[in-house]
């Protein structure tokens, strides 16, 4: 016989629970991941943030790639320096960035929209699919760039394209699909993050009824 489940929301005057509790991954398993909670509040807010600035760090990358093809092309230095640095800028740019967003609170009075696919297997399907559109588009050119000698250029374009769909759509979807549980590594190995939730936890009350702190 399996002892009863522990509860997932209290009334107002709740007596307050310690961060662990609300951390703990039983607690988790026993809530719907669509229940509100503050904390998975905080995860979901800071994952998206996150996973615009992993999308900036990949697409870093890509630039410089972009600007690998395109030295192969006559008169292009200009082009391939500002990719270049361009592609270096993004990424130093989306790594302090992303390096500070998961470290800090996000303010949850802000919606963050988002549009493409919430996990990693959304973002693998979506990449697969718009690949294979492309991947057709550019076959039709197959046979007339054999006979030009452009086939390499054709093979370049179709993996460039993949790596700004990794970049912009299955590196971002992989983090927000990861984002709780990311959050709760981090509580209990960032001290500067665990202090600040500590600190939201003893001042927090739900605005529009009597939901809990957690679980996460």
């Amino acid at each position: 016989m399996t002892g009863p489940l522990p509860e997932v929301r209290w009334p107002a005057d709740q007596p307050k629970h310690p961060l662990d509790y609300w951390l703990s991954p039983e607690l988790a398993r026993v809530s719907p991941p669509e229940a509100p909670s503050r904390l998975r509040e905080l995860a979901d807010a800071q994952g998206t943030l996150a996973a615009a600035w992993s999308g900036a760090i990949a697409g870093g990358p890509v630039l410089v790639g972009a600007a690998a093809l395109i030295a192969a092309l006559p008169g292009s230095i200009a082009w391939v320096i500002v990719l270049v640095l361009a592609g270096t800028g993004l990424t130093a740019a989306g790594l302090l960035s992303w390096k500070r967003v998961r470290r800090t609170l996000p303010d949850t009075s802000r919606t963050l929209a988002t549009r493409g696919p919430g996990n990693a297997r959304g973002g693998i399907m979506m990449v697969c699919v718009l690949d294979a559109i492309s991947g057709a588009i550019l076959a039709t050119t197959v046979p007339s760039a054999v006979a030009n000698g452009t086939i390499g250029a054709v093979i370049g374009s179709f993996l460039l394209f993949t790596a700004i769909l990794t970049a912009c759509i299955l590196v971002p979807s992989t983090v927000m699909g990861r984002s709780r549980q990311a959050f709760r590594r981090r509580l209990h190995t960032d001290p500067v993050l665990r202090q600040a939730v500590e600190a939201d936890l003893a001042t927090w009350r739900d605005p529009y009824g009597n939901a809990s702190y957690g679980p996460l």
